[in-house]
């Protein structure tokens, strides 16, 4: 690959991260190209040689996470040790505020009903991604396994957006704790 091709997928990755990051932790509306090309270390002139807009941001920087899930499905072990991950990742109280690399679905759930199509279609691959994890980590039968799974789901993008909705920590910790636990029961992986 020439160098200046090197250079532009080293910049737009750097810029894809950034994204994620911020994406995850303020959410799609909260964050502008100005802040993301900070994040990156980047003036916003450079952004559009990279993306043609900030849903076209969201949609890659989210594709990107899927994409490395696909193409690596085992690489943090089994079916059950990434999907038991994936929640206390989720709901960890040390990931509370530092949600900038789990998988793209923290911050942004408020958000995606008035975003564009783009941005919706992202999120959606993002949250099949998931339940899928959970539903191949699963026991029992297909439609108790189905079931479950977009249980599991809920309770880890539910019980994140609720605890970081609110002022009070006290009250965040327990219902994050809460549906970790309640998660990791119906789980039993």
């Amino acid at each position: 690959m020439p160098p200046s091709r090197k250079h532009h997928n080293r910049i737009r990755e750097l810029v894809l991260q950034s994204a994620g990051r911020l994406f995850n932790r303020h959410g799609f509306n909260a964050v502008s190209i100005d802040d993301v090309m900070a994040e990156a270390g980047l003036t916003r002139g450079s952004f559009y040689c990279y993306f043609s807009s900030k849903s076209d941001l969201y949609a890659q920087s989210v594709a990107r996470v899927v994409h490395e899930d696909r193409e690596n499905p085992k690489a943090n072990g089994s079916e059950r040790a990434r999907a038991d991950k994936i929640v206390r990742d989720y709901l960890s109280v040390e990931d509370h505020e530092e949600t900038g690399d789990t998988f793209p679905m923290i911050g942004l759930p408020n958000d995606i009903s008035r975003t564009d199509r783009a941005v919706r279609q992202a999120f959606e691959s993002a949250l099949k991604l998931m339940i899928q994890s959970f539903e191949q980590a699963a026991n029992g039968s297909t439609q108790t396994r189905r079931t479950n799974a977009l249980a599991i789901a809920a309770l880890c993008v539910g019980g994140m957006v609720l605890s970081r909705s609110i002022e009070d920590r006290k009250l965040a910790d327990e219902l994050r704790g809460a549906a970790k636990a309640a998660a990791l029961e119906l789980a039993k992986w």
